[in-house]
């Protein structure tokens, strides 16, 4: 009776055990499912001249051995036996991915293992890159979905047809049945890999000694005797049978010889297609298990459609990556690397012609070994299985950055996350955004202790309008400075049409005018200067420079009538449009800006400037830019009465398509500003931008040189042919204009300033916060917080506009 109990206990122990190592495994299988990350490998297209010159003579079959050798490699990931049977084991996952008319080749790895994986991966293909990227989404928008696994036809010891019997790629079949898919149209083959025990090919040997043991010719056993003698006196055709038969059971003996010589892993194969027509899709899915039909071999092994697993679950393994495992050993696939190589390799542009194969069409250059370690992290350079943190002293910011780009490729990211950066370490910026998504992306990573230091610069919020006006000086030597930018500003908008030299003479006379007198003036009072007799007098009185009141008594005194009411209303004409705008006249009638930026720049101020073109228009947009580059610009050269430079603080500015806003000054900035610790990231998206005539002056084609005479830090995301002609002598000899041209997205090519030198050439990619290692860049946005400092920047610098009308109305009347 003990006994029984005893053993009634064990029993029980037994099945909880292993109930409870079940729910371990079901819990470490989610878990891993959740801590993969998605490779993506890309493979160069060699089609070139020296590419052809360089590469070696080899076949195709030579190309899949690389695959095979890196299979025999990635054995080591084989986890020990106790972790093996408790938590399973870790697994890969090779994947082709078609979707938008592209095929890409994945590897879905652990993430414990992914340098692993990079390393060997590049140790066998070089020149690969490898991106480790979001995952994707082959369920997104889609009606139907409809998937299946395979399976090996017969049992696992027998091998399948490799690429050694094959006269072609064997992926061409594969790649081919994805050459056809509708934009939409998404499929994927999902081949997990996992390596197993020694002990499988242990009983491949005992197969092959049974099978060796029941054709020997010599035995004991009677009944071999008796058919023997019963074949001797058969008919010739059927000895011709036997033969055979035997032939056939020796290259059956001898290929299974072969597979237990390689690298096993367990298997297995879904595959899986979406879209919005189920007839398209089932076409579709039949398309990917017939282009497996190849790798049939005759009287051995096929791998086939598994008609017994219900499509729900092979979907759901298929999301998770769940490695099912089959507890009849007989039904699992067990491939060796040879054949597992023929089933999923890297392509080559050699063999593999299917046009949408993605190949990767950019080049990597390692970076110096000599860079900063400290400060800004502007992104990585890979080469190899290296991941290079590439940072940039705060001492060489003051080269200034250039970025060239265009739409879509990474630019605006690059500007976050430096500004975040910035912002954390308690940088003083101003960022000028042209179209208003720079701004308000910034603003929730501002600190919150640094909420008062807030400017939120934006004209299009008419119920408070902030004041801004050009016409400001704080002694003599800047009021010659305003005039001159204020004339380029004036060039800027309406080039020759009528700012033609004469008049150029008047607008500069005007200003110091107005400038000169005790409450100064702003821009809108240039036309009450020679429409209003009183008011016109009021202000020469008080003129101080003895030459702009010679001009008064002589020049204009002495103008025919007829030239004055010719020449003076055209020009008025054109400058109106800035007075009847209520936003603009809100804005720029005010004597007294609302904020001062040599302040912001000296007191640790963050200043916001949203001038969406979309919402301002063009011309009202352009003409505040050029107000607030010349303001700093003003502000940085007032610096120069700080003789001690330590007092200079550093200021930051971050300008985005500055060629829409460039004057003379703008060069002035390039060359002089480092001086006086300002900073300059300026991008544009082309070249045409800085080159084309500016009529009566050469501001943009000045600028273009002095971008490239004093910018140290040049960054090239992808860009068209007419700006890689040019830009590639920048980035020679490691960049051609070709390399340029084929960037891929949130790929760039720089060089930078570091401790005063510019490096040669390297590539790069941004930070990105799908990439785990990246993350630490990236922290939580608080968008509350972003209301609030709007709000405070509002109630601080702005003021109703009832108020402000009222006070323009006054003047008007008062004068």
């Amino acid at each position: 009776m003990d006994i029984l109990i005893v053993i009634s206990i064990l029993i029980w122990l037994a099945l909880a055990g292993f109930i409870w190592v079940l729910i371990i495994r079901k819990k470490s299988d989610f878990k891993r499912s959740l801590n993969m990350t998605f490779l993506r490998v890309l493979i160069p297209k060699k089609e070139s001249d020296l590419d052809e010159k360089k590469e070696t003579i080899h076949d195709f079959k030579w190309q899949i051995s690389l695959m095979e050798q890196l299979l025999a490699s990635l054995k080591a990931l084989q986890s020990s036996w106790w972790k093996t049977k408790l938590f399973w084991q870790d697994y890969l996952s090779f994947e082709y991915l078609a979707a938008e008319k592209e095929i890409h080749f994945y590897m879905v790895v652990p993430k414990k293992v992914k340098n692993l994986v990079e390393k060997q991966v590049t140790s066998y293909y070089p020149d690969a890159i490898v991106d480790e990227v979001q995952e994707y989404n082959v369920f997104k928008d889609k009606k139907i979905i409809k998937a299946a696994e395979l399976k090996l036809k017969k049992e696992y010891y027998l091998p399948i047809k490799t690429y050694q019997k094959l006269e072609s790629d064997p992926i061409n079949n594969i790649t081919n049945a994805f050459s056809k898919l509708w934009q939409n149209e998404t499929s994927v083959v999902q081949i997990l890999l996992k390596p197993i025990e020694d002990k499988w090919q242990e009983k491949v040997n005992k197969v092959q000694k049974d099978l060796k043991k029941a054709f020997k010719w010599f035995s004991l056993n009677p009944l071999r005797w008796l058919t023997w003698l019963i074949d001797l006196f058969s008919i010739k055709d059927e000895k011709n049978k036997g033969w055979e038969k035997k032939e056939d059971e020796q290259e059956k003996e001898q290929l299974m010889k072969e597979k237990g010589k390689k690298t096993w892993y367990e298997v297995v194969i879904r595959v899986l297609a979406t879209w919005d027509d189920a007839f398209v899709v089932e076409a579709q899915l039949k398309n990917m298990i017939t282009a497996f039909s190849q790798f049939s071999s005759p009287g051995f092994n096929a791998i086939v459609k598994n008609k017994k697993k219900p499509e729900a679950t092979v979907i759901h393994d298929f999301i998770f990556r769940y490695f099912k495992p089959v507890f009849y050993q007989s039904k699992r696939m067990i491939l060796n690397s040879e054949e597992i190589s023929s089933i999923f390799h890297f392509p080559h542009s050699k063999y593999n012609k299917t046009p949408e194969i993605k190949w990767q069409t950019y080049k990597l250059v390692k970076a110096p070994v000599w860079l900063a370690q400290e400060w800004i992290t502007i992104g990585f350079n890979y080469f190899r299985w290296v991941k290079t943190e590439i940072k940039l002293a705060n001492e060489d910011r003051f080269r200034h950055f250039y970025i060239i780009w265009q739409t879509g490729t990474g630019k605006s990211s690059l500007f976050q996350s430096m500004a975040r950066q910035d912002l954390k370490s308690g940088k003083w910026l101003a960022i000028m955004d042209p179209h208003g998504d720079l701004a308000n992306a910034i603003m929730p990573y501002i600190p919150r202790d640094r909420a008062d230091d807030v400017i939120y610069f934006n004209p299009s919020d008419l119920s408070r309008p902030m004041w801004l006006n050009l016409l400001e000086a704080n002694s003599e030597d800047e009021k010659q400075t305003v005039a001159q930018d204020s004339m380029n500003i004036m060039l800027k908008l309406f080039w020759n049409e009528i700012f033609w030299p004469r008049i150029q003479d008047y607008f500069r006379n005007w200003v110091l005018t107005l400038m000169d007198y005790p409450g100064w003036g702003a821009l809108t009072d240039l036309i009450r200067l020679f429409t209003d007799d009183d008011f016109q007098k009021e202000r020469v009185n008080t003129i101080k420079n003895p030459i702009v009141k010679w001009w008064w008594n002589y020049t204009f005194a002495k103008m025919w009538e007829r030239e004055k009411w010719e020449m003076i209303p055209f020009w008025a004409a054109k400058f109106w449009g800035f007075v009847t705008n209520t936003m603009m006249r809100n804005i720029i009638w005010q004597v007294k800006s609302s904020f001062d930026v040599y302040d912001a720049m000296q007191t640790s101020k963050i200043l916001l400037i949203n001038l969406s073109k979309w919402v301002l228009w063009d011309v009202n947009a352009n003409l505040l830019w050029l107000i607030l580059v010349s303001k700093i610009q003003i502000a940085a050269m007032r610096r120069q009465l700080i003789e001690d430079q330590k007092e200079r603080k550093d200021f930051f500015l971050y300008i985005d398509e500055f060629q829409n806003f460039i004057t003379d000054s703008m060069e002035s900035i390039l060359s002089e500003a480092r001086k006086y610790r300002l900073w300059m990231i300026m991008a544009h998206q082309y070249t045409g931008q800085l080159t084309k005539s500016d009529a009566l002056t050469k501001s943009n084609t000045n600028l273009k040189d002095a971008i490239f005479w004093n910018v140290w830090s040049m960054f090239s995301f992808k860009i068209w042919p007419e700006d890689a002609e040019i830009l590639s002598k920048q980035f020679a000899p490691q960049f051609s204009d070709q390399d340029l041209i084929n960037l891929d997205k949130f790929k760039w090519v720089a060089k930078i300033s570091n401790e005063w030198v510019s490096t040669n050439a390297f590539s790069m990619n941004i930070l990105n916060p799908y990439i785990e290692s990246d993350r630490a860049y990236f922290w939580t946005p608080d968008h509350n917080l972003a209301k609030a400092y709007k709000e405070l920047s509002r109630l601080k610098y702005w003021r109703e506009r009832e108020f402000v009308e009222k006070e323009i109305i006054f003047r008007i009347w008062w004068n």
